[in-house]
C-alpha cells in the first residue's frame, strides 16, 4: 500500500511538472528555466504547508504525507533538473541570469518553506 501510494503521487506530480514546463515555455519562452522555478518553489511552500498542518490536521496521516510528500512533491520539484539548467546557462556565458536562477531558487525555496508553515499556522 505504501510503495503504491508513492508511486501514485510521484506519477501526478512527474506529470504536473511536465506540464508546468510546457506552460512556462510557452508563455516566457525558454531562455531562463521558469518551469523549474515555478515547481521548486511550489514545491517549497507546498512542503511547509504540510509539515505546519501535520500537527493538527487529522486528514495530514502518515499516509498521506508518503503520497503527497514523498511521491508527489519528490516528483514535481527537481533538484538535478535546476542544477543542469543553471550549469547550462553558466556554459552559455549567461552568468546573470544563472545566479539569480541559484538564489531565487535556494533563498526563495527556503522563504517559502518557511511562509507554508506560518500559513499552516493560520489555517
Amino acid at each position: 500500500m505504501k510503495i503504491f501510494l508513492i508511486i501514485l503521487g510521484g506519477s501526478a506530480g512527474a506529470v504536473c511538472r511536465y506540464a508546468v514546463n510546457l506552460l512556462a515555455a510557452k508563455f516566457w519562452g525558454s531562455d531562463f528555466p521558469w518551469g523549474t522555478l515555478i515547481v521548486n518553489l511550489s514545491g517549497c511552500f507546498l512542503i511547509g504547508l504540510v509539515f505546519g498542518l501535520a500537527e493538527r490536521a487529522e486528514w495530514v496521516t502518515p499516509l498521506f504525507r508518503l503520497f503527497f510528500v514523498t511521491g508527489f512533491l519528490g516528483a514535481l520539484t527537481t533538484f538535478s533538473s535546476f542544477g543542469i539548467e543553471t550549469a547550462n546557462l553558466v556554459i552559455a556565458g549567461h552568468h546573470l541570469p544563472a545566479a539569480a536562477n541559484f538564489l531565487v531558487n535556494n533563498t526563495g525555496g527556503l522563504l517559502l518553506v518557511f511562509l507554508g508553515l506560518g500559513a499552516a499556522k493560520i489555517m
